[in-house]
């Protein structure tokens, strides 16, 4: 399976970015912590969105 990158969100609102494998365990667990309300979010992002700003 593929690595797609996953934006993480604790309820304290730090945010973190890691690769997950996509359909994998790890993914559906971060699911599961939402749901229980551990974590506030975890979102897929496309390629595009999970690069950073060039800067200048």
């Amino acid at each position: 399976m593929a690595l797609v990158p996953v934006e993480i969100v604790n309820n304290s609102g730090q945010t973190v970015r890691r690769m997950v494998e996509e359909g994998g365990e790890d993914l559906a667990y971060l699911k599961t912590l939402v749901r229980r309300e551990d974590l506030e979010s975890v979102k897929v992002l496309t390629p595009a969105a999970a690069r950073k700003p060039a800067t200048k």
